[in-house]
C-alpha cells in the first residue's frame, strides 16, 4: 500500500488536533496534581502538628491518616505522566509525518511527475 502526499497531511493535521487536545489535558492533570498535592501536604502537616508522642509516632499517625490523599496525589501525578508521554509520542510521530513528507517531495521532483 503506498502513501500519498494527501494522505500524510491529512494525518499531519489529525495529529495535530490530537496534540492541541493532550496539551489541553494535560494542563487540566497538572492543576488537578498540584490541588492534590496541597491537600495531602497540609492534611499531613496538620495531622503531625495535632498529634503527640514521640517524632516517629507522630510521622505514622499522620501518614496513617493522610495515607489516601497521597495515594490521590500520586494517581493524579501518575495521569500527568502518562499525558506528558502522550504529548511526546505525537511529537514524534508529527516528526515522523513530516519526514516522510519531505522525502514524498523530494522523490517527486526527482521523478519529475507531470513533465514530458
Amino acid at each position: 500500500m503506498q502513501t500519498n502526499q494527501i494522505d500524510v497531511v491529512k494525518r499531519l493535521a489529525e495529529l495535530s488536533r490530537l496534540l492541541d487536545k493532550a496539551t489541553d489535558e494535560m494542563a487540566n492533570f497538572d492543576r488537578d496534581y498540584i490541588e492534590k498535592k496541597s491537600a495531602f501536604e497540609k492534611a499531613y502537616a496538620s495531622t503531625f502538628l495535632q498529634s503527640s508522642g514521640s517524632m516517629d509516632i507522630r510521622r505514622y499517625e499522620a501518614t496513617l491518616n493522610t495515607a489516601d490523599l497521597k495515594f490521590a496525589m500520586e494517581s493524579a501525578e501518575q495521569i500527568l505522566r502518562a499525558c506528558k508521554e502522550r504529548i511526546n509520542t505525537l511529537r514524534a510521530q508529527i516528526s515522523i509525518g513530516q519526514t516522510l513528507s519531505a522525502a514524498m517531495r523530494q522523490q517527486f521532483s526527482a521523478e519529475g511527475i507531470g513533465q514530458v
